[in-house]
């Protein structure tokens, strides 16, 4: 369990310094780190990180500041969480995104390169939640096929360095049914 920091991925068009990015990585790395202590590893003034740290809030780059709670139920097989991986009959990922980027389940949503089109990470209250929205998904028209890859535990989980985003779904225009 620590803090983390979200920011903005870095093709957003705002360009940061060497030295800002040494300091989003370490606010990313634990974003209770005081003033005092990132200026003194970055070697710069703590007027100078305060003015920094406000700057990338103003320009949006860092988004918010939370805490990242460990799921404890996550691998003690009372809850529902797992990869569902879809083939799509074409490629209408910003589709099925659009579809789903509602569920508080959600955890992630790739599109990727290979045989299978998307792969979504979820994680229920409990199995039969799981398989509800398992099948809820299944029944959209644009899904070929769905393949579930139940998660029974957790070894290691590491947010990226650029920090999590989400995309806002412009083609979304179907909505799965209950």
């Amino acid at each position: 369990m620590g803090d983390q920091i979200d920011v903005l991925e870095p093709n957003n068009g705002i360009k940061l310094s060497p030295t800002d990015r040494q300091l989003l990585s370490l606010l990313q790395q634990n974003s209770r780190r005081s003033v005092t202590e990132l200026a003194a590893i970055l070697g710069l003034s703590r007027t100078t990180i305060r003015e920094r740290v406000e700057h990338m809030v103003e320009r949006g780059v860092i988004r918010r500041f939370t805490v990242d709670v460990a799921d404890i139920r996550l691998g003690d097989g009372t809850n529902g969480t797992a990869i569902f991986q879809i083939r799509l009959k074409r490629p209408v990922c910003r589709i099925i995104y659009g579809s789903i980027c509602g569920w508080p389940e959600l955890l992630g949503c790739w599109s990727i390169a290979g045989d299978i089109d998307m792969v979504i990470l979820l994680s229920c209250s409990s199995n039969v939640e799981l398989e509800r929205l398992r099948d809820r998904l299944a029944r959209h028209p644009e899904v070929k096929s769905l393949t579930t890859l139940s998660i029974l535990r957790e070894w290691t989980h590491k947010a990226s360095l650029h920090g999590a985003t989400q995309m806002l779904p412009e083609d979304s225009v179907e909505e799965i049914e209950a």
